[in-house]
């Protein structure tokens, strides 16, 4: 039978390992969007907003299925 810590262990360390990275893209989006770095056309904000929304939508599955996936010893 499998460790439930060690199970447990690996999911945290996978969510880590997902929200990480996304949450810098998240960042760096929400900055450009704001204009922080200097100005954005209109396709650019278009394909920020989306890559920001496609972003949000993947943290929320994330961040669902992880707290869902909680092994019980």
């Amino acid at each position: 039978m499998p460790d439930p810590k060690k199970a447990n262990e690996s999911l945290s360390s996978i969510s880590h390992d997902l929200k990480s990275p996304l949450t810098g893209i998240r960042m760096m989006s929400h900055l450009l969007l704001e204009k922080k770095v200097g100005p954005l056309n209109e396709k650019q904000e278009q394909m920020l907003q989306s890559i920001v929304s496609n972003s949000d939508q993947l943290l929320n599955a994330v961040n669902k299925h992880f707290s869902s996936s909680h092994i019980e010893p």
